[in-house]
């Protein structure tokens, strides 16, 4: 059997299972199948030829039943991780328009402040030194008092240029800090009108996807059954055939050439740690699938495998997919993926990293799916997953 059946083989839960939610397809979804009808397979079911072609038949459409659905999966995930990465950018630009506006409004109370002390000194300068003064001393009895008004009419005026010089620094300061919040908070609405408008987008498509997946499931699960009238077996055991063969991994590496190779071998993972952070995920199975989802009772798939390790004080990287899987890279913990082990992260990444899971053992893997399918333990899956797994301790 080849890699590439194998690497579809588990989508036949998805199938002939619950339907699923995703959010979009991009590109043109295959056209309908010309499905068999139960006329043909009976008829063909006396006829071993007939029946090895109608076998033949049911079991390629469902490979690309399967293979759809695929792609359904993935970009249903990769329309969520464009998502948090709006969301993560919204955030930050969020952040900095309300650190900018505090900054402009502080520095206009002081620019306030200076402009006010300014014009009190100005005013005081004015009482003080009103009059010919040089006539006044002329004429003064007592010129020794006006020689000392002169001076603190000095000092005064001395006081008050430096106090407007610190009133114009303060206003421009003032100026400039506000044209720097403004241009934040235009940002940050054009942020929050990008990722609003992908989330909508993407719900909308979900609905759309919903349907589809429907079809498939109805269509499926009768081929199962008519595969199984032709063999001579069951609809379960079919579908379970076809379930098994996505459990064994690919004979080859899926290849990914974005791939960096490890700077390093990380060595065993801190099992304690590592037992940790499973036994988080564990507790969260059967919580919602949420859109960018971070706890503490609906989750996404970058936010349950990040709280997971939160949980023992290790940080992964952000909510976000590229950023766990870079931070790994960074902190030389990528290892082969023949060698993952318990509380590795695996990543998916099909022209950009999609979905995060958690490996928990023999095969298996925690994951936050997608939009309709709560936490769950599933088999690893092998299409589009990359190369190195993350190991975050060591």
């Amino acid at each position: 059997m080849s890699r590439h059946f194998r690497a579809f083989g588990a989508l036949s839960s998805i199938v002939v299972g619950a339907v699923v939610a995703v959010f979009a397809v991009a590109g043109p979804v295959a056209a309908e199948p010309d499905y068999p009808s139960w006329d043909d397979v009976l008829a063909a079911r006396n006829d071993q030829a007939r029946a090895e072609a109608a076998i033949a038949e049911i079991e390629g459409i469902l490979d690309r039943l399967q293979e759809e659905s695929a792609a359904l999966e993935r970009e249903a995930q990769l329309k969520s991780e464009a998502y948090n990465q709006a969301r993560i950018e919204l955030d930050a630009a969020v952040a900095k328009a309300e650190r900018l506006t505090g900054q402009a409004d502080a520095a206009q109370r002081r620019a306030d402040e200076s402009s006010r002390k300014a014009g009190q000194l100005a005013a005081q300068l004015g009482r003080t030194g009103g009059g010919d003064l040089t006539v006044a001393l002329l004429v003064s009895s007592n010129p020794d008092d006006l020689l000392n008004q002169l001076g603190a009419i000095t000092q005064v005026s001395a006081q008050a240029a430096a106090i407007y010089r610190l009133a114009i620094v303060d206003r421009n300061a003032a100026e400039a800090l506000a044209a720097q919040a403004e241009v934040a908070e235009n940002e940050r609405k054009r942020l929050e009108a990008s990722a609003s408008a992908a989330l909508e987008s993407a719900k909308a498509a979900a609905e759309d996807a919903n349907a589809r997946l429907a079809e498939q499931q109805a269509a499926a699960g009768q081929m199962y059954e008519q595969l199984a009238v032709l063999k001579g077996t069951t609809a379960e055991v079919e579908a379970g055939y076809r379930d098994g063969l996505a459990a064994n991994p690919p004979a080859q590496p899926p290849g990914n050439p974005s791939s960096p190779p490890p700077a390093s071998d990380p060595g065993p993972p801190n099992s304690s740690l590592a037992a940790g952070a499973i036994a988080f995920a564990y507790a969260q199975l059967g919580e919602p699938y949420q859109w960018a989802g971070a706890g503490p009772d609906a989750w996404d798939c970058s936010g349950l495998t990040k709280a997971a390790y939160a949980s023992v004080g290790v940080y992964i990287g952000a909510h976000l997919v590229s950023s766990q899987y870079y931070t790994m890279a960074d902190q030389g913990r990528l290892v082969w993926y023949e060698y993952m082990v318990p509380g590795d992260l695996l990543f998916y990444y099909s022209g950009g990293f999609y979905h995060v899971a958690l490996y928990v053992g023999d095969g298996m893997m925690i994951e936050a799916p997608r939009d309709g399918i709560p936490v769950r333990v599933t088999p690893v899956r092998y299409w589009d997953l990359m190369d190195y797994v993350g190991r975050p301790t060591g």
